[in-house]
This record gives C-alpha cells, structure tokens and sequence, in this order.
C-alpha cells in the first residue's frame, strides 16, 4: 500500500497539494494505471528490519523512495536525536557569523564542499573531511556523522538483503565513509539555513529534485520537506505529518539504479511554510551517502531473482564515474539560480538532440 495509507492520522490532518512541476524533467515514477505493471513478473522484496523505521513504513522506502524515521523513545535519549539537536545549535553558531568568516570556508570545488550561498534561498555548509570543517562544528558534526553513517549503513545492508543478497553486496560502497575523517569522501553531512518569506507568502527555497547518491537522511527544525507521492501525483509535507520529533529518509539516484528500479529514488522539494512564518529561519542537517568513488561497480553481481536483468547494467567503472555519469544528465539545485537555469536549458537541449 502507498505510504500515505499506511498511517490514518496523515489522511485525515494533511491534504497533499498538487504542483503542476514533478521532481525533475526525468520523472520516472509510473504513469497512473501503470504503477503495477513493471515489476508483475518479480518476486516482492524479502522482509527486512529497517533500523529506525516501524514496520508500517517500511515498504514506503522501494515503493516511494521516502519514509519516515521514528526516534526511540523516549526521544531526549536517542543518540540520533541528541546529535541532531547539538549539531543545531553549533550550525547557526556559524551561520550567524559574519560573511567574511564564512567566506574562509567556501571552496572551488562549489556546492560539493564548503560555504554556499545562493540569494533568496539558502545558505549551506557542505562537509566532507576535517580539513574544511569549522572548528565551532568539529565535535558535533562528528559526533552526528559517526550515528548517522552507521544508522545508512546499517540501512542499505537491510536493502541488499531484501533483494537476497548478502548485507555487504551494497554496504561495501558506503562502510569507508561511515566517518567524519582527514580522508575527503564521496557522502558529505551539509547544514542548510533557508531563508524566510516574500510578502508573507510561502516560499519554495529548494526547487523538485531527487538526490544522486544512494540515501539520504533529513532533518528539520520546522516543517518544509515535501515528498512525491507517486500514487496521489501530488506534492505531501511528510514534516508536517509528524506529531512528536522525527525525521526523514530518502533513496537516491544511485540506489534506484544498483538496485534495477526496485527501491525508486524519492522527489522532494523544500517550501517555507506560512505558519512557520514567526520564525525566519529553516535549518536542517542532510546527510547524502554516496557510493565510495574506488569502489568497482559490477550490476552483474547485484542481480538476483528479485532485482530481475539490469535494464541499464553497469560493470567496469568504479563509483566515481558512475556517481559523475548520474550527475551529468540532471541539473544542481544548489548553485545559484542563473547557473541553475543554465544547467536546465544545456539538459533540454542534449534531450531535444537526441
């Protein structure tokens, strides 16, 4: 059943809204009356136990490419909940200091590492080793980086198991990056602060996409996330569903393809909410997973009887050209807004010539 069913209160307090603009102009969710077609001929997946995700919302992960991710209670105790407050708290630390100081944290390397800013909608952090981490942000980001890297990894060995394949047939891409080190890695923790409204209208400061890597874990400090369901064809405030503290997992656009299409990679967006509008603020802690660059990457030993034959196999290349193949055909919603449209017109017109 589709996630939104699975849980009575988000049916009966959230009405999902539509928008005419899907997660990106590569939408690969099924067209409506189709959505049981593709995998008729597969097994289900195998039942697993997604750490952090209660049973009713498990299957909403391969189905959506989204869940939800319940904290233990009580919830002042869970390490995960305790490393997301305090990595709060020493973000808008440096957020809060002058531009100049920020400024020493911004790198050539973009929105992959570093200080961003794009106006009108957000300033970030990206982290992806110690060298470039603010000293404010050392002992907290840390601290975050060690439980979250666990918690994923942990995570999509469940996944490979569902496929019925050994836990380490996907962990192997992500246990070296399970942390914050002097080594750079391909997963990276960023801290985002949005900005607030317009005219006391509601504001969308980051535009419909799907993550590239394999899963990426949010968490908010107000509601603003919104997900693709696939199955209502309309944009739900999964934050806004959440009646004690939690947060969110995504799949992303290497997982979808490691695993032939059976766990699909979750559209999202990020809106500023009009009854937040008290606060100016959004921030939020996003850890993205990404496949270990030196890794081989070899479809042919993914493949199981629930995977089915790879439509797109991969083998030969290591991670670092496949997560560069992926990232090539979409556009980055973290640069700045000309760039981005720039980004967007380059796509089209590769499409239009092929």
């Amino acid at each position: 059943m589709p996630f939104l069913s699975t849980i009575k209160s988000f049916g009966s307090r959230i009405i999902p809204k539509r928008h005419k603009e899907l997660p990106d102009s590569q939408e690969q969710s099924l067209k409506p009356g189709e959505q049981d077609d593709a995998p008729y001929c597969l097994p289900p997946l195998k039942v697993v136990n997604l750490s952090l995700v209660l049973p009713e919302h498990q299957f909403a992960l391969a189905d959506q490419g989204w869940t939800k991710i319940t904290y233990q209670a009580p919830v002042d105790k869970d390490a995960l909940y305790s490393c997301a407050q305090a990595l709060f708290q020493a973000s808008k630390s440096f957020f809060d200091l002058p531009t100049a100081q920020k400024l020493v944290y911004k790198t050539k390397e973009g929105s992959e590492e570093g200080w961003s800013f794009v106006e009108g909608e957000k300033q970030f952090l990206t982290l992806r080793c110690l060298e470039n981490t603010p000293p404010e942000l050392l002992e907290a980001a840390g601290a975050f980086w060690a439980v979250a890297g666990d918690l994923l990894n942990d995570q999509l060995g469940r996944i490979a198991e569902s496929l019925e394949l050994p836990a380490e047939a996907l962990d192997v891409y992500s246990k070296p990056c399970s942390r914050l080190t002097v080594d750079k890695t391909a997963t990276m923790l960023r801290l985002f602060r949005y900005e607030g409204f317009e005219k006391d209208q509601p504001k969308t400061v980051a535009e419909p996409h799907r993550d590239l890597g394999l899963l990426s874990l949010v968490v908010g400090d107000k509601p603003g996330l919104e997900v693709w369901d696939r199955h209502a064809q309309s944009w739900f405030p999964i934050e806004k569903s959440f009646d004690s503290p939690a947060a969110s997992i995504l799949a992303g656009r290497q997982l979808e393809r490691l695993t032939n299409s059976r766990y699909r990679s979750g559209g999202h967006l990020l809106e500023q909410h009009l009854e937040s509008s008290t606060r100016r603020f959004r921030y939020s802690i996003v850890f993205v997973l990404r496949a270990h660059y030196p890794i081989p990457i070899d479809t042919d030993s993914l493949t199981t009887a629930i995977t089915g034959d790879f439509q797109d196999p991969v083998k030969g290349v290591t991670a670092y050209t496949f997560f560069h193949s992926i990232k090539r055909a979409h556009f980055n919603i973290n640069t700045g807004i000309n760039e981005r449209n720039k980004q967007r017109e380059d796509l089209a017109k590769k499409v239009i010539a092929l």
